[in-house]
């Protein structure tokens, strides 16, 4: 599996990192999120705020999952003529922070909720519209 950086690359914070299988496929997506509930999927952090020690140590141990092993297999993905209304329908069926845009197996961008939102967000409150009809 490789990663590709597409927002450390353009000097942007990267809210995913996008990873392609060995042909150069697209294979899923990686985010905070995922990595957060990777690590607390059979983690359970020792409470004592005394000292990090215990903490760092328990870390270690459930650092070394690979990313096999934390990555959301099946994640859904719209190609680049998607409609908004697609997207959002995706976005709302699960649970992903993105939505990768792929064509023949290469990942074209990501879509991110927060985009989705702005995006409907803009049409609403938009002077020449009567709000949004989602078909």
């Amino acid at each position: 599996m490789g990663i590709i950086l597409y927002g450390e690359q353009k000097k942007h914070d990267t809210g995913a990192i996008v990873i392609i299988d060995t042909e150069g496929e697209f294979a899923g997506t990686i985010t905070p999120r995922d990595v957060v509930m990777g690590l607390l999927n059979d983690w359970n952090p020792p409470a004592d705020s005394a000292s990090q020690e215990p903490f760092l140590e328990s870390a270690k141990q459930h650092l070394s999952k690979t990313i096999g092993e934390t990555l959301q297999l099946h994640q859904p993905t719209a190609m680049p003529e998607s409609s908004l209304a697609e997207l959002i329908r995706l976005a709302g069926q699960y649970e992903y922070e993105c939505i990768p845009i792929v064509e023949e197996g290469r990942v074209e961008g990501l879509v991110y909720i927060s985009d989705l939102f702005k995006a409907t967000a803009n049409l609403a409150l938009s002077p020449d519209t009567e709000g949004i009809i989602l078909d």
